[in-house]
Order: structure tokens, then C-alpha cells, then sequence
């Protein structure tokens, strides 16, 4: 292949190598130019390359440059400015190259691309897939070492899971041993041994002790210390879950109270040497098992056990929850209103829980009732008559809150009761009261009656209905105390022969003459004498603060105060209504706060050191029961005849914030607030007792005191008098505090 002159400009040859064979290459006169111009700079490898045309057979075979002349251009001594701050100077042929407009010229220097890329020069292929070659950032987040541990190092080497060690006892070395002598004194050895006491007595206590010692050091053994790698394998661990139900653990722990522990054979000898056929061996006594006890047995036998009948009582109380699944979250306090809801209204709402009722106790009146003072969810109520005409006989139903169906325990008696009571030492005990004046002490862990006390007329005087009965302890003795028909007030002491003895602790009286406290006009006597000089005692509260005194409230509308250390006379007395009183209770955020309620249509309140009135509550009919609540001390509720009112004492005292009346001739003599203050429980002369959840009430204040002080004084802000009465005693009390 030869090469040619390329005829569109002069051109100079280049002289040929030997032989003929090898082509020949020509430079244009253009070329030449741009050499002669760029002589005068240093010029690179790639420069001298683009100085240069390749033609072949008048072809130009030139390879193409690399770089593309359609980008703009930067010098090659102009560098990054993270690099170098200042610029290097730029040689004339790239100032030329770079002003110049044509796209053919031949850089004469190394030159780099810029960022500046013209949009429409690009072109996408939209049938590509565009999230070929993407990794997705969502990996799985439990693989991750969490950030509250240490990331897991993995040892240099693996060991075993398990080693097996052969422990081999060795031979005992004595390294010191000092023995104990004692010898006869007298002997050689004795002298011997006295010898050495005297030397170890010179020389720690005596003069011996001063003399020149010398510390040297000891070589000991050396110690084996086990090393980290010398540590098995952490054993892998993982999360559990174990439940237990309270039926679990009651059945676990019922069976084994049942299991009798296997009594291995003990062999008695009579004698120090006896022969073998001397020896007695203790015959071995067969464990009986529940299942032994009930196979064979028919379902007449079986359903009178106590067993069955603890199962079908729990069973029932699951089954209940069912029903009331809802009624009982509310009860327990598992649904609460949210004090910030906009659309909180201080309406005072009751609403209906459940009503504990059977076909044994309707139409029974009921005279009393009495909560468990170590499980509040169980109540007993006391079935009796409400008028004198009536005729009914006892009854007694134990009531469960986890079951409001079926009562689980219903004990009968031949006469109606008036009272019952729980005691606070054995809470299993229930002491009743009876129209005819017996006091019984039943036993509710049986279904049927169990007996712990009863008393006899031969020593009981009482021939009357029995008001109110209460436990009281008295130097570490536990007793009954009751109110009787007849003005008296007696106490039963059960002794270790079982006899209930009972002993005189008062007999109220009939007061003449002006008495302190609310102002009545005067009776009309139209006899001299009074067929009655003791009125009954009706209701009985002891004092919050001393322990021995009491108040006892009788038909007559007197209020006494009275002490155990005086049995036939009162400390002081005043009239509280101008009928019956039928209850009373102490304020439990202001203890010298008394609360009672009587036949006269009124609830008063009174304070200690002060004679009259403080608050009065009209009703529209007798009052027979009223309670204050135990988480609000401004709140109380009160039930007189058919109708059940809420009052708020520190909103308005005429009349109260919410009332509810019950359908049907009914009259409501019970009433008493949970723990909690959140439920109510109202009993009626129908047998039934009403279970409320009380809603839409204040936010019980944080000091309850100060605000239940507040109320009382704006109650007696048109009583100049008695305003200065109190704050006579809150000063004095003041300074007997100090």
C-alpha cells in the first residue's frame, strides 16, 4: 500500500525509511502553521498526537479525538478548587481554542469536561427498566444489633458445647498444723507444755515482744486463675410467656393441702440389744386421693360436699362475668370518664349496674346490711319486716359483687332479723339481731348454719327487737355491742365454754327539761307520768378520736354522748330532731363533722363545741339512711321514701343537685358508697339491693379539708354568731396543736 500527496494543499514529504514497501505520510501547510505557533509552549504527548493527519489513499484515517469539541472547555492547568486555590496561567493556544467558535479545530491541549450539558442533545430509552440494579433501603430491621447492646463478638475460637469433668479428691497436705494439749499438772508432759506457754506469753506479752525481727518473704504456691477462655458457652436464650389464673392457683394449692406426705416405716426398740423378731414396724397408712374419695359415689352424695359446692360457686361467678362483663369494668374501675372531655357536664348521673334479687328474698324487707371489711365484694343483708304488722321469718343472704345473680350463702331462721354486722378481727364471722332480741354469731364459711356464739335468756334481758349491732375491742377482748327497744345497750362476750354472756353497758333515759341543740315547741302532757322512761335506741356510732366514747341516737330525737366508763348516766345530750334518728355517720375528712338524718324530713349537720345547727337538708319524706362520700367530702346522698338525692354542699345546701326516684310503692332504707366512691349501694323494703356507678361528678379536690371548711363557713355567713364560735375553736385547736 502506497501513500499519496494530498492535493488540496502543498504538502512536505517526509523521507522514506529503506525499502519501498513502507508508506509515506504528508503534513498539510495548516498542520504546519499550527506547529510553528505552538513551538514556543511545551506541549504534550496528546498534543503532538492532534498536530498530526493520517491519510491513506487520499482517505483521512485520523483517528478522532477524545475529547469532544462540542463541550465547553477548561485549560489542563486549571484545577479543582477544593484542591487549589489558585489558578495556574493558561497557555495562548488554549485561549485561542477557547474563544474560537469553529468545531474542527484541533486542541492543542489536555482539556476536561464541565457540567454544562445541553437537554436536548440527550436521548432516554423509555423501554429500558429503570429499576433494574436498585436496592431496596426496607431490610430486615431484626437482623440490626439493637442500639441498647453491645454488638456480638464472636470468640477467636469455638469450643464445645459441652465439657465433660472428672472431679478426683487428692491427698490432704498439712502445711501447718498447731494441736491442742492438755495434760494432768504434775507430769513431765504437763511441765513440758507450761514451759511453752511461758515462752509464747514472753514473747507476745512480755518482754520478748521488743526483740529484732526480721521479714522475709515466703514463696507460695502458685495460684490457678481461670481465664475468660476457659468459660463455656453462653446457653441461648428466648422470651416465654406463663400465665397462671387465680383458678389455677386456687386448685394447685387445694390439692396440695390434700396430699398427705409418704411416712416412711420407723422401727421402735425397746431394749439396747433386742433381737430382730422384737422389733415392731409401723404399719403404712394408704394416701387417699380426692378421686378415691368420690368414685362410686352418686350425684345425691356428691352435691352436698363441700368441694362441689366451692366449684359450682366459682364456676357461677365465670359464668356471671359474662353477663355483666361490661357492669363489672365499670364497677372495678377499668372505665373512667376523662377528666378533660369537652363534653364533661356535673350532672350527677346514676346509672344502673345490677340489682341483687332472687325469688327467695322478694317482697322481704330489708332491715340491714353489712360489707365484708377485708373483701369488699362481699356484702350480707339481713331479711326482716319493715312495719310492726308485718309477719315474716329470718333470713340472711351472703351476696357476692363477681356473682349479682344468685346469692352464695342463705341461712333461714324462725324470727325476723333487724341487724347484722361483720367482724373486723375474724371477717368471717357474722354477728345477728334478732325482733326478739337474740344476738347469733354465725360461721359464713358453711353453707349451712354454723353457730359460734348464741346468746341464752338466762343471761340475755332482752325481750326487744335489737336496732344496731357492732364489734368493738376493748383491752385486746372482742365484743357485741347491740341497741335494744328498751333503751339498753348491752354487750356479749363469748367465753371458752361457749356461752355468750351478756353484761350491761348502758340504759338510755328519757330527757326533761330545755336541751341544747334544736329548738322544738313544747308536747302537750296530759299525764304527769310517762308510761315509757326508756326510749329506744335506734342507732349507735363510736367516736372517731376517743375510743370511749359513743353516741347513741333514740326515737325521741335526742342524740347521747356517752362513755364506757360510765354505765348508767350520759356525758352530754342534746335534741337533734323533733322525730326518730334514724342514722348517723362521721364526716371521714373532718372528723368533728357529725352527720344525721331522722323522721322529720332533714338532714343536720353538727360540729363539736357547737350547740347548734349547722346545716339542715330538707327531704320530702322521712330520711332513713345518708352517707357522705368517701373521695369528696362535699358530697352527700340520702334516700327518703321512694326517692334517692344527691347533694353537693359546696354548690347549694336548699335543695339537691340531682334526684332519682324508684317506681312502684317502695321505700328505700338503705344506702352506702364503695371505697372507691364510685358505686352506690341502695337497699329497699322489696328484698332487692340496687348497685349504681356514679357519673358526671366534680374532680375530688386536693384538699379536701380546706374546701369542705369553705362550704361550712359560706353556709354560715348569715350567722354572725356562730361564725365566731368557730373560729374560736379553730384557734384553739390551733394552739393546742402547737
Amino acid at each position: 500500500m502506497s501513500m499519496n500527496e494530498v492535493p488540496t494543499s502543498p504538502s512536505q514529504q517526509i523521507p522514506q525509511r529503506d525499502g519501498a514497501s513502507e508508506p509515506r505520510m504528508t503534513i498539510s501547510e495548516s498542520s504546519q502553521t499550527i506547529i510553528a505557533k505552538a513551538s514556543k509552549v511545551t506541549v504534550s504527548l496528546i498534543e503532538k498526537r492532534q498536530m498530526y493527519r493520517v491519510i491513506s489513499d487520499g482517505v483521512d484515517v485520523t483517528p478522532d479525538d477524545i475529547v469532544d469539541p462540542d463541550y465547553l472547555l477548561m485549560d489542563d492547568t486549571q484545577t479543582h478548587a477544593a484542591f487549589e486555590t489558585r489558578t495556574g496561567p493558561k497557555s495562548e493556544i488554549g485561549l485561542k481554542l477557547a474563544k474560537s467558535k469553529s468545531k474542527s479545530t484541533v486542541e492543542a491541549a489536555m482539556k476536561v469536561y464541565t457540567t454544562t450539558i445541553s437537554l436536548d442533545d440527550i436521548y432516554i430509552d423509555h423501554t429500558k427498566n429503570t429499576g433494574e440494579g436498585f436496592t431496596s433501603d426496607d431490610i430486615d430491621l431484626d437482623l440490626a444489633p439493637s442500639a441498647f447492646y453491645l454488638p456480638k463478638q464472636y470468640p477467636l475460637m469455638e469450643y464445645p458445647k459441652e465439657v465433660f469433668i472428672v472431679l478426683k479428691e487428692t491427698e490432704t497436705q498439712f502445711l501447718f498444723e498447731l494441736p491442742c494439749f492438755s495434760y494432768e499438772k504434775g507430769t513431765a508432759y504437763a511441765s513440758v507444755v507450761e514451759e511453752q506457754n511461758n515462752y509464747y506469753q514472753y514473747i507476745t506479752v512480755g518482754k520478748g515482744r521488743n526483740r529484732k525481727m526480721v521479714t522475709e518473704e515466703t514463696q507460695t504456691k502458685e495460684c490457678v486463675s481461670q481465664s475468660r477462655h476457659t468459660l463455656a458457652t453462653r446457653p441461648q436464650k428466648k422470651n416465654a410467656i406463663a400465665f397462671a389464673s387465680l383458678w389455677d392457683m386456687h386448685d394447685t394449692y387445694a390439692k396440695l393441702a390434700k396430699v398427705v406426705k409418704k411416712e416412711e416405716p420407723d422401727e421402735m426398740v425397746m431394749y439396747q440389744s433386742v433381737e430382730p423378731k422384737l422389733l415392731r414396724r409401723k404399719k403404712k397408712e394408704s394416701v387417699s386421693t380426692e378421686v378415691a374419695q368420690i368414685k362410686g359415689k352418686t350425684f345425691e352424695e356428691i352435691c352436698n360436699t363441700q368441694e362441689f359446692l366451692d366449684a359450682v360457686l366459682l364456676t357461677e361467678r365465670v359464668l356471671a362475668t359474662l353477663e355483666f362483663s361490661d357492669a363489672q369494668k365499670k364497677f372495678r374501675g377499668l372505665i373512667s370518664f376523662n377528666p378533660f372531655s369537652l363534653d364533661l357536664v356535673y350532672v350527677y348521673s346514676m346509672k344502673p349496674l345490677w340489682t341483687l334479687e332472687c325469688k327467695e328474698t322478694a317482697g322481704r324487707p330489708i332491715a340491714s346490711i353489712s360489707f365484708n371489711p377485708r373483701n369488699a365484694n362481699i356484702l350480707a343483708v339481713a331479711h326482716g319486716k319493715f312495719t310492726y304488722a308485718e309477719n315474716f321469718d329470718g333470713l340472711v343472704t351472703i351476696w357476692c359483687t363477681k356473682n349479682p345473680q344468685v346469692p352464695e350463702r342463705l341461712y333461714r331462721f324462725r324470727y325476723p332479723l333487724t341487724a347484722v354486722a361483720f367482724s373486723e378481727r375474724n371477717p368471717n364471722w357474722l354477728a345477728c339481731g334478732f325482733d326478739n332480741g337474740d344476738v347469733l354469731v354465725l360461721d359464713i364459711t358453711s353453707y349451712s348454719i354454723k353457730t359460734v356464739a348464741v346468746s341464752k335468756r338466762e343471761t340475755n334481758p332482752c325481750f326487744e327487737p335489737i336496732w344496731q349491732i357492732n364489734w368493738s375491742i376493748m383491752d385486746g377482748i372482742q365484743y357485741v355491742i347491740t341497741t335494744c327497744q328498751d333503751g339498753r345497750i348491752n354487750r356479749f362476750k363469748s367465753t371458752k365454754t361457749h356461752d355468750f354472756i351478756c353484761s350491761p353497758m348502758m340504759r338510755i333515759t328519757t330527757v326533761e327539761g330545755k336541751m341544747k341543740g334544736l329548738e322544738t315547741a313544747k308536747n302537750c302532757i296530759n299525764v304527769d307520768v310517762p308510761i315509757v322512761r326508756n326510749p329506744a335506741a335506734l342507732c349507735m356510732k363510736w367516736h372517731c378520736r376517743i375510743e370511749h366514747i359513743y353516741i347513741v341516737g333514740t326515737d325521741e330525737g335526742c342524740i347521747h354522748k356517752c362513755s364506757t366508763h360510765y354505765l348508767n348516766q350520759h356525758i352530754d345530750v342534746m335534741r337533734a330532731h323533733s322525730g326518730p334518728v334514724y342514722s348517723m355517720s362521721f364526716s371521714p375528712f373532718m372528723k368533728t363533722l357529725l352527720m344525721s338524718c331522722g323522721a322529720d324530713n332533714a338532714i343536720r349537720l353538727w360540729l363539736e363545741g357547737i350547740d347548734d345547727v349547722i346545716m339542715t337538708l330538707n327531704c320530702p319524706a322521712a330520711v332513713y339512711d345518708a352517707a357522705f362520700c368517701p373521695v369528696n367530702s362535699t358530697i352527700i346522698i340520702s334516700v327518703s321514701g321512694n326517692v334517692l338525692s344527691i347533694w353537693d354542699i359546696r354548690r347549694k345546701n336548699h335543695i339537691p343537685c340531682a334526684e332519682y326516684k324508684f317506681p312502684g310503692n317502695v321505700v328505700l332504707k338503705y344506702i352506702q358508697f364503695s371505697k372507691s366512691g364510685e358505686n352506690v349501694f341502695v337497699g329497699d323494703t322489696l328484698g332487692r339491693v340496687h348497685t349504681f356507678h356514679l357519673e358526671d361528678t366534680p374532680i375530688p379536690p386536693f384538699y379536701q379539708h380546706k374546701i369542705l371548711d369553705e362550704a361550712i363557713k359560706k353556709a354560715l355567713c348569715t350567722r354572725p354568731k356562730l361564725q365566731k364560735q368557730l373560729e374560736k375553736i379553730e384557734k384553739y385547736k390551733e394552739r393546742y396543736a402547737k
